[in-house]
């Protein structure tokens, strides 16, 4: 098999693309770890922190819509446009941190996501641009797998310079102390802004023309796959919301865990993922697409049902980074499956109808999972996400298992077509 490629021996364009993803997660990486502690050190109940990042979810829902244009008029305006909102965003943080700009700027720049590593609500526009000229082939995956692999190196980076606001104090760190958090995201998110300005859109190159019939029944064909995998996606989300954007506050709830402890535990789950990803990608070659997916979320899932349940701090964040590293080595190969549904110049399409899908009902888990963790239900969101997301798993590998082998969807309507 073909070596997993690097950014050397990957064109200008692509290397800006994985910079910019890099750079962008250690902003978020930085937010992810301490966002929520901040807000508790500033006397939030759960609640209202979940609230604040079920809007931050819901506003990157609408952000999402706007994806699919990205076929029609390119690449390149939308994800400018987002990483000029994240820039802002921090910075509004950064000069005048009350509750009212502070809300506001964590609603606009999804202040404390990432936790799973994923890329903001524009990621699906990321990786139509870092795929352009691919087919569905092998490279695909590779290519995907070593961006995101990228993306957990950078959370991992931001994840660890969150343990600054605990530097220096014996007792756990006052609200003042974490405001250095804002102006360091800010600096990461600049140079973000700064590769994407620099890299250049091949937007123009990528339609495929076909006969009018073919064209038709074409469409046809990956738009009921994108139905199906948004209606998937929906349980996936719901399960993602629920077990995920609270869970540094969870820690601190529990064990009276602090960022000293919290940061290097989330920068160790997203070191080993930057190095799982590369590894899913591999298995790939012997197990297939779905073959590779399948088994590492299960046991994902294993590890999250057990967390909530562990006796002590030790086991709980054992299978808080079995999880992460399980769960995160797939992130490329799940995209790999999508982008292999559609055409290169509907990639932006289908990456905006799997992710509104995600988002719309992760925005609430939050919410809920904040009222459940004030009602004194600590392990209740985790063991309902993990049930949501069992679900998805099973509907996912059972309808998408023939795409994954990289089958073209006309064949599975029964209408095999010509090669092009």
């Amino acid at each position: 098999m073909p070596d997993t490629p690097t950014p050397h021996a990957l064109d200008r364009d692509r290397r800006l693309l994985i910079a910019a993803r890099w750079f962008r997660s250690i902003a978020q990486g930085v937010l992810a770890a301490d966002f929520a502690l901040y807000l508790r050190a500033s006397a939030w109940d759960a609640a209202r922190i979940g609230a604040v990042l079920a809007g931050g979810l819901a506003f990157a829902v609408v952000l999402t819509l706007l994806a699919a244009a990205s076929d029609r008029w390119g690449r390149k305006p939308f994800l400018l446009g987002y990483e000029l909102l994240y820039v802002l965003s921090c910075a509004a943080a950064s000069l005048h941190p009350s509750g009212a700009v502070l809300s506001l700027a964590a609603i606009a720049g999804a202040f404390g996501r990432g936790a799973n590593g994923s890329a903001g609500p524009f990621g699906s526009i990321e990786q139509a641009w870092l795929t352009q000229g691919l087919g569905r082939g092998e490279r695909l995956a590779r290519l995907l797998s070593l961006n995101t692999s990228f993306g957990f190196a950078g959370m991992a980076i931001g994840a660890a310079l969150g343990a600054l606001p605990a530097l220096g104090h014996a007792a756990p760190p006052r609200a003042a102390d974490y405001t250095l958090i804002f102006p360091l995201a800010l600096t990461f998110a600049l140079a973000c802004l700064a590769c994407v300005a620099l890299a250049r859109d091949r937007h123009a190159l990528e339609r495929e023309a076909l006969e009018p019939e073919r064209e038709r029944d074409t469409r046809r064909g990956e738009n009921r796959n994108l139905r199906n995998l948004g209606l998937v996606n929906l349980l996936q989300g719901a399960g993602i919301g629920l077990s995920g954007p609270l869970v540094s506050y969870w820690f601190a709830r529990r064990f009276g865990l602090g960022p000293a402890q919290i940061a290097p535990l989330m920068a160790g789950g997203f070191v080993a993922a930057a190095l799982s990803a590369p590894l899913g990608a591999r298995l790939t070659s012997r197990l297939g697409l779905m073959g590779a997916i399948v088994p590492l979320r299960v046991a994902a899932l294993v590890a999250l049902v057990l967390m909530p349940l562990a006796p002590g701090p030790a086991w709980a964040m054992a299978a808080y980074l079995l999880h992460k590293t399980l769960n995160r080595s797939t992130n490329g190969l799940r995209a790999a499956v999508t982008a292999r549904l559609v055409r290169n110049h509907r990639r932006g399409f289908a990456g905006a109808v799997t992710s509104i899908a995600r988002q719309a009902p992760r925005s609430l888990g939050p919410l809920v999972a904040g009222m459940l963790m004030d009602s004194g239900w600590l392990a209740a969101p985790f063991l309902l996400g993990a049930s949501l997301q069992a679900a998805y798993l099973y509907l996912y590998q059972s309808r998408f298992r023939a795409s994954a082998a990289g089958e073209p969807a006309p064949y599975r309507m029964g209408r095999k077509p010509e090669s092009t």
